[in-house]
This record gives structure tokens, sequence and C-alpha cells, in this order.
């Protein structure tokens, strides 16, 4: 992908099926590419119906990542459950129609539970947060560029103007863990769960917002 324009910008909602199609490239890659596309559209689905900010990447114009934030207060919807939230189930039952799809959903469902598990261990331990990053990708052509230091960079001083102390963002072995390292972010709670003969480690990393 050629990256000489390269600019951050608001998401559109014209820009949700390419950025479906680029989770399902970096993430649901391995299977039947119709039930993966699914798959993706559901989590992408999932991650905007929680979401109060979203900044994309956009590369010779055209979506090439995007950031998904959720700020304390900063929701304005009138009602719990957003188109989103429908869309989201609409492709889990599409899902249920096959074996792959099932597995697809299973596995949507258990990254719910999980990031559940971990924000209960977070208050257990005393722990309170005003904002969260819900989904942080980027395509794999501007990986080492760094853009998404960049993004992350714009949601963080999205952040500080909303007066948000500390923010969260779960994340696990199949991510890049290391870019958050390298970011300043702090691994608190770390679970590991086995399935289908693999390991898989969910974290919790956090970070403060110096004002």
């Amino acid at each position: 992908m050629p990256s000489n324009v390269v600019r951050l910008r608001t998401m559109e909602r014209v820009d949700a099926d390419v950025l479906a199609d680029l989770l399902r490239r970096v993430w649901y890659a391995e299977g039947d590419p119709g039930t993966q596309t699914v798959a993706a559209r559901a989590d992408l689905e999932f991650c905007m119906a929680r979401a109060t900010a979203a900044v994309a990447v956009e590369c010779d114009g055209r979506p090439a990542g995007v950031c998904l934030a959720r700020i304390d207060g900063g929701d304005t919807r009138p009602l719990p459950i957003n188109r989103h939230h429908i869309t989201a189930c609409r492709s889990m039952l599409r899902l249920l129609r096959s074996a792959e799809g099932r597995r697809s959903a299973s596995e949507l469902v258990k990254l719910g539970v999980e990031g559940m598990m971990l924000s209960a261990d977070a208050r257990r331990q005393g722990r309170t947060y005003q904002a969260e990053v819900i989904l942080l990708i980027l395509d794999p052509s501007l990986q080492g560029t760094g853009i998404g230091a960049r993004l992350l960079g714009h949601m963080e001083r999205e952040f500080r103007a909303a007066d948000v102390r500390r923010y969260f963002l779960y994340t696990n072995t199949d991510c890049n863990v290391g870019f958050y390292e390298r970011r300043g972010l702090n691994r608190r709670i770390t679970h590991v769960a086995h399935a289908h003969g693999r390991s898989m480690a969910y974290y919790l990393y956090d970070a403060s917002m110096r004002q």
C-alpha cells in the first residue's frame, strides 16, 4: 500500500466495510473467508457499539486503521442498545448456521468474558479508569512507520481534553503487545486460558495521563 499521503481523521460510517475487511485480514485470516468476514464484522460492530470516540487512519484516500475508545460520560445516545449492537447480533446469528461460524461466535463471546474477568480483577485491586481503548488496528503495511504511535497519541489527547486521569485496554498474545509497552503502558493483569489445544494469555494494560 502506498503511504505518501497519510492523515488522521474522525471515523465515518462509510469506513466500516473497509475496516471490517482489515480486521478479517489481520485477525480472522484462517478459515472460510465468508464466515470470517461475518465474524470480523460482528467484532467491529461490538466495538463500535461501546465507542464514544473514533479516529481513523486514511492512507491515499482509503481507511487503513482505526482507534476506537470509550470515555466515561461521553455517550450521549439515549438508549443502552444502539444500531451497532443490533448489527453485531445479526452477524452472530448468521455465524450460528455453520460449525465454523459457531466456533467463531464462541471465540467472540470468550473475548467478552475475558474482558469482564480482567476488569473484575482490576476493581478488586482498587484500580479505576475514566476511559478505555476498545480497538486499535493498523494495516500491516503501515506498521513500523510510527503511524500507530500517532494514532494512539491522538486518542490520548482526546482523553486529556476530557480530563481522563487513567485509561486501560485489553489485549492478548495474538496482538503486538510490545507496541503498548514501548508506549509506556503497564501490564497490570494477566489471564491464561486453554482452548482448542492452545494457550492464550489475555492482558489488561493501563496508563496515567500526564496533564
